[in-house]
């Protein structure tokens, strides 16, 4: 049997950062467990190609996730730096896997049995608080799924930590969406019938969907027999019930919860439940800490760290990341 291979050592000699061990990589490049020998804390780092991929969209997304540091349900930015060959992001490493992993070890042994539903509701307590963080700094994500929240232990639920900001806009800097963008399964219909839509509007149809998958360890828009193998053929599949909101509701649900999911997945977004009407709502608020409900009020009022690297500096960064390879080595204290 063939071993895989390993990756090079992408790190090698950097002064603050020593690899650990790989931790994902795809088409967007690589993601490794790194250590912060300063402060002896792991930390996640992704890798991007130096050259023309590097687009003004890598931009947009360190910016985005800069500004919502202070958040503990969103994985932290530390900083950017270069390598001969690479765009570093440097990140809080969430050590408990994703949500998806998570629903599938915990789910219930029948069929549409996920999670109990006291126990989705405090993880779907904490996604809401980092969505209604993001969405008062002007902030869609645009890509919000069970695999793109992660999560830190902790007791006595694991800490959601919700990450990848890559196809996220800020309505304060950036025109009004109009790409299709995110998984097949959590696509508004908005996106799919209108050359402009609001992304924050279509991130709570997504976290909809993430609710019910929660619930009942499927998809509620799938379909057996769906071609998997194909986003595009999967979303001419998907296309008309995610338009008319074609669901089965969870069978095992309370009626507040099914009233929620209703309005979160309603498909005209003129009419969908809004972030701070979910933070009101009946099922929504149960056991949930009235200090909590401040959370995000508080944090908005602190400003970005001092020692959180300016706009100015990784706009900087990023723009020398488009030159494909360095002539010399790095300067590693450039992101220090």
């Amino acid at each position: 049997m063939q071993e895989a291979a390993v990756m090079p050592d992408l790190l090698a000699g950097h002064p603050r950062y020593r690899k650990l061990n790989d931790l994902n990589e795809g088409t967007f490049g690589v993601v490794m467990l790194a250590l912060d020998i300063t402060t002896n804390e792991q930390v996640a780092i992704k890798l991007l190609e130096r050259g023309a991929g590097i687009s003004r969209g890598v931009v947009r997304e360190v910016l985005n996730h800069r500004l919502c540091v202070a958040h503990p349900n969103i994985v932290q930015f530390r900083e950017i730096f270069l390598t001969n060959k690479h765009l570093a992001i440097v990140m809080e490493y969430a050590s408990g896997g994703d949500m998806f992993d998570y629903v599938i070890k915990n789910k219930g042994s029948g069929p549409g049995e996920g999670l109990h539903e006291d126990l989705a509701r405090g993880f779907f307590q904490q996604l809401i608080l980092a969505l209604d963080f993001c969405q008062k700094l002007g902030i869609a994500n645009r890509d919000i799924k069970l695999e793109n929240t992660l999560l830190s232990e902790g007791q006595p639920l694991p800490q959601v930590k919700l990450c990848d900001f890559g196809y996220s806009k800020n309505e304060f800097v950036d025109s009004r969406p109009k790409s299709v963008s995110g998984t097949p399964d959590y696509i508004a219909p908005e996106i799919l019938l209108n050359d402009h839509y609001d992304g924050k509007t279509a991130d709570i149809w997504s976290c909809g969907v993430m609710l019910y998958v929660m619930l009942t360890a499927v998809l509620p828009f799938a379909k057996r027999g769906d071609d998997r193998a194909n986003n595009l053929v999967r979303l001419q599949q998907l296309f008309p019930r995610i338009v008319a909101g074609q669901y089965q509701p969870p069978r095992r649900a309370s009626d507040a919860c099914k009233d929620l999911l209703k309005r979160m997945l309603t498909p005209d977004p003129n009419n969908r439940i809004t972030a701070p009407e979910i933070m009101q709502h009946p099922w929504f608020v149960v056991n949930l800490d009235p200090a909590t409900m401040q959370m995000n009020a508080q944090l908005l009022q602190r400003a970005v760290p001092p020692q959180v690297q300016t706009p100015e500096q990784i706009e900087a960064i990023v723009k020398q990341a488009r030159v494909a390879q360095a002539a010399v080595s790095p300067n590693w204290a450039e992101g220090l």
